[in-house]
């Protein structure tokens, strides 16, 4: 008689071929050179660094965990560019696997997980997410940790698994806003439960008291540093509005997450798993709770971003990723019918393998689309690499002329150079380069000297006029020249 494990043992291995694939799609993206989607990713690792060299406050336009987990992590291994890229590819293959764990959970069908695990390797939000230092992959492996740690807890109703799921939710709203909304709707749904067990009163209250401390310990935090500092408690909430409202109808319906949802889903052809969604609500009692987490918090996050105007005005797409991740089992789930039925219909055999390569060519299709030009090239790579080691000496300080056309592209080259600290970033006399040619005057020049800068970052674009008795180029890039101010030049 075969034991348990070895009955499993093809569906272990088959999760093994998955982990392995998603290393081969993670280099592939790397391979391509592909490093960012924007200045955040530049941004995220900045932080973490001030966090690492203990200059940082926890309180910033983004939530803390970022800087806090990349600031550890730069202890251990130092490298602005390799250490946050790794952080991400760690915590993208805790949500591969978390997303396996919370399919197995909700269907309860090994070969829907299978097919689920394997989509996900190729499928946006897990691809492109884990290669890139930004907060939403540790958003999606806390978010969906503790929803399948929610489903454990209702199956064997183990305590275990349901303060797993309190910790899981408490790291979560920690990393995007969003994990709030999450938070209040998987705790309405806990109470609900709570309330309908065998317990006494008292350990009722007890236990969901207890529930709603851990759980809006943080916010209430935050909301105090925000009172702090901005004067008014919904201060973090007011200067993601200042920063981003498009201020046109039109624009913030586009930015929506509901149209951003719908947007990705359609031309992934994932939203097909709508279809199994609502039909499993229907007949299965843990899929009705999952899909009033799904749907609840998409409709409520949206009205909510709509009402207060806080909407992305670039990369909208990436408001929506969780809510297509969490809809991606009930795409596995589709094939899988299609899969099963193919017995009795010999369409639904053809169906199967036609749909299942539509997916891949989809799923691939969207992640090559989005994942297709970097913000920070090879380029800036080689120019940080070069600044590091013409500026040994911590004296040596360079200054960035800030492009006007793109204001945050310098940020890039500190993280490169691996030296931030080494940059001056304002100069009274001099703000954004806003034209092709730009005039060096003995003021300038005074002030560059008074704050100790030997190097000079021009944009390729733009030229220098009467800059030949006080700077000398050094070394042409393909985006940037390197200059040297001749009155600090080595002795």
């Amino acid at each position: 008689m075969r034991t348990n494990i070895e009955e499993n043992i093809p569906f272990y291995l088959s999760i093994a071929a998955i982990v392995v694939l998603f290393f081969i799609v993670e280099y592939n993206l790397l391979s391509r050179e592909f490093f960012a989607l924007s200045a955040d990713e530049s941004g995220h690792t900045l932080e973490a660094y001030e966090w690492y060299k203990g200059e940082a406050q926890l309180f910033s336009i983004w939530l803390p965990f970022h800087k806090i987990v990349n600031g550890i992590a730069l202890k251990i291994h130092y490298d602005l560019l390799v250490t946050p890229r790794i952080m991400s590819g760690l915590f993208g293959l805790l949500t591969l696997l978390s997303l396996i764990v919370l399919t197995q959970q909700l269907i309860e069908n090994k070969i829907v997980t299978i097919l689920a695990g394997f989509l996900a390797t190729i499928f946006l939000p897990i691809a492109v997410f884990s290669v890139l230092p930004l907060i939403e992959i540790y958003f999606f492996f806390f978010i969906l940790s503790s929803i399948a740690c929610f489903f454990l807890w209702l199956r064997n109703e183990k305590i275990t698994f349901l303060w797993l799921t309190i910790i899981f939710l408490s790291f979560g709203i920690t990393t995007r806003y969003e994990a709030w909304i999450f938070a209040l709707f998987l705790f309405v749904i806990i109470a609900y439960q709570i309330f309908k067990s065998n317990r006494t009163s008292k350990q009722k209250a007890i236990l969901i008291l207890a529930i709603i401390v851990i759980i809006s310990a943080f916010p209430l935090y935050w909301i105090y540093l925000s009172t702090a500092a901005n004067q008014n408690a919904h201060g973090f909430v007011s200067s993601v509005t200042s920063r981003y409202n498009e201020g046109k109808i039109v624009g913030e319906i586009k930015n929506n997450a509901i149209y951003q949802f719908l947007t990705i889903n359609i031309t992934s052809l994932n939203i097909i798993g709508l279809a199994s969604l609502f039909y499993l609500t229907k007949i299965n009692s843990k899929v009705k709770k999952y899909s009033i987490i799904l749907l609840g918090t998409l409709i409520t996050f949206s009205v909510l971003s709509f009402v207060i105007k806080a909407m992305p005005t670039h990369n909208y797409w990436r408001i929506a990723m969780i809510w297509s991740l969490l809809l991606l089992p009930f795409t596995a789930y589709w094939l899988y019918h299609l899969l099963e039925t193919s017995d009795s219909s010999p369409v639904n055999k053809y169906g199967f393998v036609i749909f299942f390569i539509l997916l891949i060519y989809f799923f691939n299709s969207q992640t090559t689309q989005f994942s297709s030009l970097s913000y920070l090239t090879r380029d800036e790579v080689n120019v940080g690499d070069f600044l590091n080691e013409i500026t040994r000496e911590e004296h040596a300080k360079i200054y960035v002329m800030r492009d006007g056309s793109d204001k945050w592209r310098y940020v890039n080259l500190l993280v490169t150079s691996q030296k931030p600290e080494q940059f001056v970033i304002e100069l009274e006399n001099f703000n954004y380069v806003s034209s092709d040619t730009i005039s060096i005057d003995q003021k300038l020049v005074s002030e560059m000297i008074n704050c100790k800068i030997k190097f000079i970052l021009v944009p390729s674009r733009t030229i220098l006029r009467n800059n030949a008795e006080y700077f000398s180029e050094v070394k042409v890039f393909r985006q940037w020249k390197v200059h040297q101010l001749n009155f600090v030049k080595d002795n």
